[in-house]
């Protein structure tokens, strides 16, 4: 029986954006400010994911004991004032919007990035494009819950299970699979096969442009 889809949710970054250099000048800003040591692009890579706080904490030496709550009030202001500095779109994915949209396929974009700063990078990147756009700490529990997806698949009248989650970690994996949607993995931002095949997804696609062809055949069938 072939996929039935009527809708398809995103991850942001490492999916749809190519975030991690940006991240990694906001957070080494943050370290270095407080005569901490700089992080490599390798561990932001590895890292991201969970939302500032945990990254915030991922980036601390071992044995850093002190309230770390000034230092989250802090890089969200240096976020505030660096965001989509150095950021871009993966080349391909605006192809592969448009692709959804003039099949008449819903799109949703759920991300561990805080709300506000996820908003401003969908109308900054894809103000062309209908998109229902949900972040962190806005109503409802971050991902791996499932309550975030299940929103939109309400607010789109459509069944989890005609519904594609894609992103590039476990967690948005797990999410997927946590509302009974279809988890597909995409290898191009920080995710890494072993993990998001592990993690359970049903597909893994190595460029936008592999992911652009398995929607063309889908919406051919």
């Amino acid at each position: 029986m072939s996929l039935i889809i009527r809708a398809v949710i995103f991850d942001l970054d490492g999916t749809l954006i190519d975030t991690t250099h940006e991240i990694q000048y906001i957070f080494n800003q943050l370290l270095e400010s407080y005569s901490l040591p700089k992080r490599s692009f390798d561990f932001f890579k590895e890292n991201i994911g969970n939302g500032v706080e945990d990254l915030l904490q991922k980036s601390l030496p071992s044995d850093y004991s002190n309230d770390i709550s000034p230092m989250l009030e802090k890089v969200k202001k240096i976020y505030e004032k660096n965001l989509n500095k150095k950021s871009r779109p993966f080349e391909g994915i605006e192809d592969i919007l448009d692709l959804l949209n003039e099949n008449g396929i819903q799109i949703g974009i759920i991300t561990n990035k805080m709300h506000h700063l996820a908003v401003r990078c969908v109308d900054t990147f894809f103000p062309y494009h209908s998109i229902i756009t949900i972040g962190a700490g806005y109503l409802h529990p971050r991902k791996p819950s499932p309550d975030s997806a299940l929103v939109l698949a309400s607010e789109f009248k459509t069944k989890p299970s005609e519904m594609l989650f894609i992103g590039d970690s476990s967690v948005d994996i797990k999410t997927a699979k946590n509302a009974g949607m279809v988890p597909i993995g995409v290898e191009w931002g920080n995710g890494v096969l072993k993990e998001l095949l592990e993690a359970g997804a049903q597909e893994v696609f190595n460029k936008p442009y592999d992911l652009k062809s398995y929607f063309k055949s889908l919406l051919i069938n």
